[in-house]
């Protein structure tokens, strides 16, 4: 949470503008604050029971097993945030937060916010990170470990925004049949295109506990006989052969540049002559001034893994390295922060 002009009294105005207020105050304890709000309410239930229908402080408390006097400073908290109103005393889903925050909505992003409490530690550490120079490592978790169902749940909240578009612009060659989705975890993207091009099976490789997870989501869905999930790590196991298409969706922010040219080599390989690669992440941009949340996104790829944000440039490097030609840049409009490239691998002849 950042102090601003914007809402500020006139006496406040005065103040920020002067500089006479102690804004990294405020954002130090602030951004805890309110992190800990829009969470607290999520897993307490309070979200999903005001997405049905209003009710005051005491009929939550009451119905959710919550103390009345926190619950009632949590909801007073969310309504100055500006996800909730009140009227005569009944609390209620503002229209801007509802289609975020009401778990039947289809843009429903409450598992991943639920799933955000997990940040907490990583960003705590991050004196000892900045010193030693050794990241969190969440993909060192065990398979059996909750955390796995957490971050898929928390990250297919984001893909099934992005997924049907993502999968109407990505062009796969001719009459695709077979897809090999690297790191795909939840397996959104492969599910929504085998619905877009029928005679078309995915493979979803993932590290065991992410895959146990999207099995279930996948099953859930009613698209196993389409989406299969196999375990493993991508850069240390045989991707096989023949695959008309390969996905490569927010993963190589997580390697070094030495690995992943040698995926890109693996991944090559495994393509069928004429067969293409989706390459998905966020980038970062040289050309432009970098905005907070591109600063932010750099540091904690870094806190959460070792690797750091690429540019374009050296994406195409890595790729016309591992021999594929014919680069391009796809926008993705729900993604703003992120971009996918398609890259083609040569044909026969």
């Amino acid at each position: 949470m950042r102090l601003s002009l914007h809402g500020a009294n006139p006496v406040e105005w005065l103040a920020l503008r002067a500089g006479v207020v102690p804004v990294a105050a405020a954002e130090a304890w602030g951004g805890m604050a309110l992190s800990g709000v829009v969470i607290a309410a999520v897993r307490s239930g309070l979200i999903a029971r005001l997405a049905e229908r209003p009710a005051t402080a005491a009929e939550l408390a009451g119905e959710l097993g919550l103390d009345p006097l926190p619950a009632q400073l949590l909801l007073d908290c969310l309504r100055s945030a500006g996800h909730l109103t009140c009227r005569d005393g009944r609390y209620d889903l503002s229209r801007r937060s509802r289609r975020w925050l009401d778990p039947g909505s289809g843009l429903s992003v409450t598992q991943f916010i639920a799933g955000s409490a997990d940040y907490w530690d990583w960003w705590a550490a991050l004196p000892e990170v900045t010193r030693s120079g050794q990241p969190f490592g969440h993909h060192d978790a065990a398979p059996d470990d909750p955390y796995w169902r957490r971050y898929i749940s928390g990250q297919l909240d984001l893909a099934r925004l992005s997924a049907a578009e993502v999968a109407r612009k990505l062009r796969l060659p001719g009459d695709p049949r077979s897809l090999l989705d690297i790191g795909g975890g939840h397996g959104w993207y492969s599910a929504e295109l085998c619905r877009r091009h029928p005679g078309l099976a995915a493979t979803v490789l993932d590290l065991p506990g992410s895959a146990a997870i999207g099995r279930e989501i996948i099953a859930a869905a009613g698209m196993a006989d389409r989406v299969r999930h196999r375990d493993g790590d991508a850069t240390a196991v045989e991707l096989g052969t023949g695959f008309d298409c390969v996905l490569c969706f927010n993963l190589i922010h997580h390697l070094d540049p030495g690995r992943i040219v040698s995926l890109f080599a693996k991944i090559h390989d495994a393509l069928a002559p004429g067969g293409s690669l989706a390459v998905m992440d966020a980038f970062a941009e040289p050309s432009r001034r970098k905005s907070a949340a591109a600063n932010f996104l750099a540091l904690f790829v870094y806190l959460s893994s070792g690797a750091q944000v690429h540019t374009p440039a050296q994406l195409r490097g890595w790729l016309s390295e591992a021999g594929f030609t014919t680069v391009r840049r796809v926008r993705i409009l729900r993604i703003p922060g992120q971009a996918m490239y398609m890259a083609r691998k040569a044909g026969q002849g």
